[in-house]
């Protein structure tokens, strides 16, 4: 998949975004990401939303096609990370940013 959009890429630079976005937007592409994503032990893990997979599994479907719409219409906003400080072996602190489940399942989508 990768060499296929870099061959998209070098052939013609004005569809690179759009292909791409055509491609992570498939119904089928983002039911994929989310199932990843939510088989994963920190999907328990609610970013600043407070959704957990429990609540986010409840109603896929509608968020998936949401998320799609957003993606497509160019109006999709990730949320900001809900920062976390966790402890050291040397007695600090080091922050972590837990995005959202659905910023997490777009993420997904693009990798």
């Amino acid at each position: 998949m990768q060499r296929k959009l870099a061959t998209w890429a070098v052939t013609d630079p004005s569809l690179r975004i759009q292909r791409l976005l055509r491609l992570i937007t498939q119904p089928e592409w983002l039911a994929e990401a989310a199932r990843i994503t939510l088989s994963s032990k920190g999907a328990h893990t609610p970013g600043v939303d407070g959704v957990n997979k429990t609540m986010l599994q409840a109603r896929l479907a509608v968020e998936l096609q949401i998320l799609r719409d957003e993606l497509l219409s160019g109006h999709y906003q990730p949320l900001p990370a809900r920062r976390v400080y966790i402890p050291k072996s040397n007695g600090k602190l080091r922050p972590l940013g837990i995005p959202a489940l659905r910023d997490r399942i777009v993420q997904r989508a693009m990798l």
